[in-house]
């Protein structure tokens, strides 16, 4: 086993192990009580958005008794496992440049994003990073000539295009990677010259779905109704209402635009991370581009890279903005890592030390250890800022276990329900 393997296998078990730490928390404790509330949002009074979750969990309960918060859970380990599998598969063709595998590794606004900051654990975005990684995946496999151009089509018409329109269902958060996912395939289609004519019916099918769920008329005594026959699960109802109708988040854009664009405190934060996560990746596939280490045929990528990323800019008026920086992040990494390695340029540079080397690790070190991307809100109100990330949760773990204190945000039972 090589060095390079060595780095790869321990980080992909370290990464690996934090998560499996969460999902067992998990076991005792509802993390995310916002979005476990809202995954109770079914069709018993009616279509209203996002019900399709609850209603499959709720028959499960109901006919073969299966606890809600059981499904709920299983849902987001095998999701959350299946998309870290993946995305070590991604970057094990990096594991030869140290800085470049590291900072996909352990960057904050990547993967380890959820555990740096449990507001973005257990949402539904899961299903679009899940999608987003493993369309790259495909795509990787036609370019490095593993699959046909013909069975890449078939993987999206029968894979990716029905998850796609299924989970628009589950929440509509999945409606903002359909460009990703339409310009991934029309950069293959650009290159082999090919009409994309025959790719456009399944979009036109996304995009009527997407209308239905954001312009579906849901009234208000429908919600109510529905609440109603939630009784005595302690659940955040205001939640449910919110995400449920289009007016309450239709309500909500005034005061998002002035917390996260027009306060500067809060902006500066957001720019950070969205530069960060953008840039980077970005001088990435120029820099293995211009060696010859990846190939990019279509002038075009970079033109499709930002028109894909262009939709969760939107985060100003939604709010939760570390969630969409993070997929903003994610859309960046896949649109580089459908580019496959070149053997004959396997070692991408010389190991030789140089002092520019050195301060680049430095620099990574602390954006990887001790930096976090939080997952929204009024940063400044809650006096959040960049700082944290790993360093905080490994000085978490000792005030948790070796250590007492009388802090609520240590003490498990004060800082989340029981499930």
């Amino acid at each position: 086993m090589t060095k390079n393997n060595v780095l790869y296998y321990i980080t992909f078990l370290f990464v690996i192990s934090l998560f499996i730490y969460l999902f067992f928390l998990s076991t005792n404790y509802v993390i995310n009580y916002w979005t476990f509330s809202q995954a109770h949002i079914n069709y018993s009074d009616g279509f209203v958005k996002r019900g399709l979750f609850g209603s499959i969990a709720l028959i499960l309960e109901n006919k073969l008794n299966i606890k809600f918060i059981n499904t709920f859970n299983i849902f987001f380990i095998l999701f959350y496992l299946t998309n870290i599998i993946l995305y070590f598969k991604l970057i094990k063709k990096y594991s030869n440049h140290f800085l470049i595998f590291i900072f996909f590794a352990l960057s904050p606004t990547l993967i380890l994003f959820s555990f740096n900051d449990l507001g973005g654990f257990q949402r539904f975005d899961t299903i679009s990073i899940f999608l987003i990684l493993l369309h790259s995946f495909f795509v990787n496999l036609y370019r490095s000539k593993k699959n046909t151009f013909e069975k890449y089509r078939r993987n999206f018409i029968y894979i990716i295009f029905p998850i796609i329109l299924i989970s628009i269902f589950v929440h509509e958060i999945q409606c903002w990677s359909i460009p990703f996912h339409f310009f991934l395939i029309k950069a293959i289609f650009d290159e082999k010259k090919i009409s994309l004519k025959g790719i456009f019916f399944y979009f036109f099918i996304l995009l009527i779905a997407s209308m239905f769920v954001f312009l579906y008329p849901v009234d208000q005594q429908t919600i109510i109704s529905m609440i109603d026959k939630l009784p005595n699960r302690n659940l955040w109802t205001g939640a449910i209402s919110v995400a449920s109708s289009l007016e309450g988040n239709i309500n909500i854009i005034s005061y998002e635009i002035k917390t996260n664009l027009l306060n500067f405190y809060n902006f500066k934060i957001n720019l950070f991370f969205l530069i960060s996560g953008v840039i980077p990746i970005n001088f990435i596939i120029f820099y293995l581009n211009k060696k010859k280490i990846i190939y990019i045929i279509n002038k075009n990528i970079y033109f499709y890279f930002y028109l894909s990323i262009i939709p969760y800019l939107t985060f100003f008026a939604i709010g939760d903005t570390g969630r969409w920086l993070h997929l903003i992040s994610i859309v960046s990494f896949g649109f580089l890592t459908q580019y496959p390695i070149f053997k004959n340029n396997h070692n991408l540079v010389k190991n030789k030390f140089s002092f520019l080397k050195f301060f680049i690790f430095i620099i990574l070190i602390v954006y990887c250890f001790f930096i976090r991307l939080p997952h929204g809100g009024n940063l400044q109100e809650k006096k959040i800022s960049i700082w944290g990330g790993l360093y905080k949760k490994f000085e978490a773990v000792y005030m948790i276990y070796f250590k007492e204190t009388k802090e609520d945000k240590f003490n498990f039972n004060k800082r989340f329900k029981k499930n």
